[in-house]
């Protein structure tokens, strides 16, 4: 192996403040449970799936997304001309730091971040602002205050990797304080999860505030991950200089007939939404039961307080895996994905089980004491 050359050496100290992305683990045994990475249980719709198999022998030309952004913007209620599709909504976040952040310029986000939003930030040569959460959700007014000198603000809601979400109320104040000159983008990866207060009116918010970006996928309550797609909700003029830096046909063929094919899939994707809700309140409850704390999750995970060193051996026995609070700045924590019933009653199984050896039994992390203002659920 020859050492780093002086180009690579320079591009090393360039991203020395840049974490690698650690991928969730699959899981192996009985239950074959990944949940480490907020995939849907139930995958894509059989409409979905047809859509799919009639596209494949269109891959020969280069894509088309009028139609996929007609269906988009029809679930939506906006004009096509406020839809901008991404290859998954990590594309997104990389065009909107490249084309609105620069060195000088400020990024204002969470603490712990959903860590796309910082990674595409410090490429883009800004500064990060991080404002401590406060029980796991956005402390809005810290926020708000630093948007004052900010060029941008990430606000994922339900966040990742605590999975609260903020209420519509809190949001429409918030926004109303944020600089006309700040750009501030709303990820809802995880909107189809929450409750009704977490879902503001999109529409009435665009309307009132040209400086906010919607952020959307179809990764999960639609599940289409491994075919990347994601896209923008902004005003028609926003959406129109993004388009300028977007890379052309990054959506593939497969993906855009995949959106097509779900405006057919309503009714399966209500029931993926019920079912993991319906998961996540068991594993609440049992979380609350065995005095585990844990995050009011509105997403489709539950990050609790749990050594990742201690639940990982007993539940990789049972095939299933979860992900390290580590990875997500959260040491001492682990964020646990809703899978489909009977890998959610192994989990739980395997918890109690913990809990009966006296396992589950411990103070707070020393690595990571709750701030200022920051209880968790028990």
């Amino acid at each position: 192996m020859t050492a780093a050359t002086p180009l690579v050496t320079a591009a090393r100290a360039r991203l020395r403040d840049i974490p690698a992305y650690r991928p969730g683990r699959s899981g192996a045994g009985p239950a074959s449970g990944k949940l480490s990475s907020n995939e849907s249980p139930f995958g894509p719709a059989p409409a979905v799936r047809a859509a799919l198999a009639a596209a494949a022998s269109t891959v020969g030309h280069y894509p088309d997304e009028y139609r996929a952004r007609a269906v988009l913007a029809a679930q939506a209620g906006l004009p096509p001309s406020a839809i901008l599709l991404t290859n998954g909504s990590d594309e997104l976040c990389y065009l909107l730091a490249s084309v609105f952040l620069a060195p000088g310029r400020v990024a204002v986000l969470g603490d712990p971040p959903y860590q796309i939003d910082a990674t595409a930030s410090l490429l883009a040569g800004a500064t990060l602002s991080r404002v401590p959460l406060r029980d796991g959700a956005h402390d809005l007014d810290a926020m708000a205050a630093a948007a004052r000198q900010a060029a941008l603000v990430w606000l994922p809601s339900p966040h990742n990797p605590t999975g609260t979400a903020v209420p519509a109320s809190d949001l429409a104040a918030f926004l109303r304080q944020v600089p006309a000159d700040c750009l501030v983008v709303l990820d809802e990866a995880y909107r189809a999860f929450a409750d009704p207060p977490g879902q503001p009116d999109i529409g009435a918010l665009l309307a009132a505030h040209p400086n906010l970006v919607v952020q959307r996928t179809l990764s999960k309550d639609w599940a289409l991950a491994g075919l990347r797609v994601g896209y923008a909700l902004a005003a028609p003029e926003l959406v129109e200089v993004l388009a300028r830096a977007r890379p052309p046909f990054s959506v593939n063929a497969l993906a855009l007939a995949a959106i097509e094919g779900s405006a057919r899939a309503g009714a399966w994707q209500a029931m993926t939404v019920a079912r993991v809700r319906e998961q996540r309140s068991l594993l609440a409850n049992e979380l609350g039961r065995l005095g585990v704390e844990y995050y009011a999750s509105q997403a489709n995970f539950i990050t609790a307080r749990l050594e990742a060193g201690l639940v990982g051996p007993p539940l990789a026995a049972s095939g299933l895996v979860v992900r390290p609070g580590a990875d997500l700045g959260l040491p001492g924590w682990v964020r646990i994905s809703i899978g489909w019933a009977p890998q959610m009653a192994a989990l739980r199984a395997v918890l109690r089980e913990l809990s009966r050896a006296g396992a589950l039994s411990h103070p707070a992390a020393p690595d990571r004491q709750p701030a200022a203002g920051e209880q968790a659920r028990r």
